[in-house]
Parts: C-alpha cells; structure tokens; sequence
C-alpha cells in the first residue's frame, strides 16, 4: 500500500472517531461504516403501549399506559412518572448495536444475554399490543459497553449509545416515592398504639389575638396567632415533650418515603388484621388518618406493610423508618433533664471554692 493510501485510510477511520465523540451518541448513524443498526430509531413515547424491564436479580417493572397516564401493572397500578418514560424512550432510541459479537449460544452466557444469565431483558410493546422489540442486554466491564441480542435473534451485537443504568428494573426509579403529605402543623392528637404499649401526643394550643396596628380600623378582622406545645400521657398525666424531638417525629410520619408499592388489596398475609403499630393522627379539623404498619416482609428486603388512610395502596417500609418513627417509647420524646454538679472545684490549696 502507498503512503497516499494509508494517509486516506487514516482519515477515514479518524472521521469515523469524530462522528462518536463530537456528534455524541444520538449522532451515530447508519452510514458510518460499521456493520450495525439501530433497533428502535423512532422510538416515541406517545406511541408505547408497554415497557418491561427485567434484571438478573429477579426485579421487574411492568410499565403500562392507562389513558394519558403511565401507572406499574404489576404493582396495582400505582402511578409512574411521565418523564421516567420519556427518559427511558430516549435511551432506547439512542442503542446502537455496532458490530457482530457471536452467534454461539455457549457464549450467551458470559456475554450476559443468555435466558438464564441475563443483566436485563426489555420488552417494548406499542399501544396496540404488539412487540416494537424483546431482548437482552448484556453488560461488559462497565455501563456504556454493552451487548445486544433479541430473544428471537441468534445473533449478539456489541452496543453503544445508552448505560445499562438507564434501564431500571428497581421501582423507585420510575415513582414518586413519597407516600404520606399530611400537613404537620394542622395535628392536634397522635396516638402510636403497639401490641403491648402506646405513646399519646397531645397539642396544647394558645391562641393570641392580635391588637389592630395603627392605621387599621376595628372592624377588619382580627390576626390570631396560635402557639403550639406538645404534651405525652404518662401514666395518665400529661407531661411536657422535648419539642424538637416531637417535632422530628411528627415531620417524619406525615411525610413518609416507600420502599415500593405493592398494590391495592389488602391480603391476610399483610398482616393488618393483628397490625404491629397503629399510628391515629387527628388534625385540628377533627378529621382522622390512619397508619397502620403490618408484618415484616420475608425475604432479604428487611421492610415491612404499610398502609396509610390517605391512600387506597399498600406499600412497605425500610425497617429502619419503622423503627424510628413507630416503635419509639414515651420516654424518646421527653424531655432530659440536665443533672446539676453541686460539688464546688477547688482552689489551688485543696479548699472549696
């Protein structure tokens, strides 16, 4: 080959570089060379139906549309955010497979695109039902070096574009994970009720009217502040809380995160016919809601059922918010009194001061 040959050659495979790195991934197309395509190049999101998402360790989401709206088909249609959807429709749109990595199914395996070894298998259906695309994809030393291969498909491509992270099979991913919103400053009574004990909170209000400010006539309305302290029953008497310890406790239970949704009915082996805890809030309103924390979950998750009167869906709880929020004593919300030293120092001759 002649110098001017390899020159050219050298430019090519330059230009080839340039359209990766300076166009970006969303740049790579069909012409550059390679023996490659992309699957779902005109992938939209107004036009799925479907995403499953599928990991190893046996996680699976099942996304589905319910009119306008995206909600977990396998988890009692508890809401999706719209833009995990999109930012997930994005990633599928930007899998490129590049180049031809095996037809051999004895290497399926390591090259995690088997049926029994996969890092995730990604269903994409479209609103009629029908499949735009079902495959694995296989992870290689790091997110961004993957492998490609449709169930259907014997052939396994090495892929670009995405990282295996913009697929998540874990449900957090595609929620809002705040499953309480009760407005703290409007509780007047919490009651935590356990099978063996209970802690009662009670607010004690003081209401202030305000006098009118100059320039102010008499007949506006008056301004009416309120001050709240909060009490615990001890042995029946009220005795003042430690109100930071109070007010943690009360910001926490009325503004709680999941652990994952699990659906809407309400199965025996929840455990909320014989609840571990009930938590009743009664708000200054005299309305009433309702925690009620159910059985351990078995398993490795280390969470426990939940269900709050606010909504129709049961959940779980990590065990640490159960315990720190549901389990506490009276004696985790009083106040510590400081233990006074009478002794006096001495002074340099041994004497008391």
């Amino acid at each position: 080959m002649s110098r001017f040959h390899i020159v050219l050659a050298a430019l090519a495979v330059i230009q080839v570089v340039l359209v990766f790195v300076i166009g970006g991934n969303d740049a790579v197309t069909d012409d550059v060379g390679l023996d490659g395509h992309r699957p779902m190049p005109d992938l939209a999101a107004v036009d799925l139906g479907q995403i499953v998402v599928a990991s190893k360790d046996g996680k699976t989401v099942d996304v589905k549309r319910a009119g306008d709206a995206w909600v977990l088909a396998n988890r009692g249609d508890y809401p999706v955010r719209a833009t995990q959807v999109e930012s997930t429709t994005k990633a599928l749109r930007k899998l490129y497979a590049i180049r031809k990595l095996a037809t051999d199914a004895t290497r399926y395996h390591d090259l995690e695109v088997a049926p029994d070894n996969f890092h995730l298998r990604i269903t994409v259906k479209n609103k009629d039902g029908e499949t735009v695309d079902d495959f694995y994809l296989g992870e290689q030393g790091s997110a961004d070096k993957l492998v490609y291969r449709r169930v259907d498909d014997e052939q396994a491509w090495a892929a670009t574009g995405p990282d295996s992270w913009d697929f998540d099979a874990s449900t957090s991913s595609w929620i809002d994970t705040q499953y309480t919103d009760i407005p703290k400053d409007d509780l007047r009574r919490v009651e935590i009720k356990r099978k063996d004990d209970s802690l009662v909170l009670i607010a004690k209000v003081t209401k202030k009217t305000e006098p009118p400010k100059p320039g102010e006539t008499e007949t506006e309305t008056p301004k009416v502040t309120e001050t709240v302290a909060w009490v615990a029953l001890v042995d029946g008497k009220e005795t003042p809380a430690d109100e930071s310890k109070v007010s943690s406790l009360l910001g926490s239970i009325t503004s709680l995160n999941l652990a994952e949704p699990v659906g809407k009915e309400l199965k025996p082996e929840y455990g909320f016919d014989n609840p571990t805890a009930t938590a009743t809030l009664t708000m200054k309103d005299d309305s009433v809601h309702t925690l009620q924390v159910g059985k351990k979950r078995e398993g490795e998750d280390n969470d426990w059922y939940f269900k709050s009167s606010t909504s129709p869906f049961v959940v779980t709880l990590r065990d640490y918010t159960i315990t720190d929020y549901f389990l506490k004593k009276v004696a985790d919300v009083l106040k510590v009194e400081e233990k006074k030293d009478d002794a006096k120092t001495p002074d340099k001759d041994g004497g008391k001061k």
